[in-house]
């Protein structure tokens, strides 16, 4: 007798079920298969092309390899507004954002939140024992002069680095004198 009834329920449901006119799809249903629709026709009409050769990633690798030598001279030639070089400076390194750290700027405290206890991200101290502001855009950057070691902190300057000397009508700026 179960079974009947079981098999009754199911079969009325399912006949009502097929009676249903199907849902409307939403805007962004409608939306998301005119995308699909669209980006099908645009592969089929230009497909992605295979890369064989990579040249951004070996580039890239070029760049690093470039970086990790410990000998290599950089060569900061700094621009006037009217784009004109002013002169350049030889450093041991290339300009290092002041934004760039050696430890996280964040960290992870539990913190009792009432209720819950949870993770919350706080700022982490600088290795020079003070707090600094989220996000760095402020343009600032330094390098070391390769000659006499100085710290040259620029800031606002338009200037260009390479790392070999350019065939340009420049002067080199150097450092009047080490304090040692």
């Amino acid at each position: 007798m179960r079974k009947l009834i079981w098999s009754t329920v199911f079969f009325l449901t399912a006949a009502l079920l097929a009676g249903c006119p199907a849902a409307e799809p939403s805007s962004t249903d409608q939306g998301t298969r005119v995308q699909e629709t669209t980006m099908k026709r645009a592969q089929a009409a230009v497909p992605v092309p295979r890369v064989n050769n990579f040249l951004t990633r070996e580039a890239v690798a070029k760049w690093i390899k470039r970086m990790d030598a410990p000998q290599k001279l950089f060569y900061i030639y700094v621009l006037a507004d009217t784009g004109n070089v002013i002169g350049y400076y030889v450093s041991q390194t290339r300009p290092v954002t002041e934004c760039a750290l050696l430890t996280p700027p964040q960290r992870k405290e539990t913190a009792d939140l009432g209720q819950y206890t949870g993770q919350i991200k706080m700022a982490s101290p600088g290795l020079d024992g003070v707090y600094y502001t989220n996000g760095c855009d402020n343009g600032e950057a330094f390098f070391f002069d390769a000659e006499t070691d100085a710290f040259i902190g620029i800031s606002g300057l338009k200037y260009f680095v390479a790392d070999q000397p350019l065939s340009l009508d420049a002067e080199p700026i150097s450092v009047a004198g080490s304090r040692e």
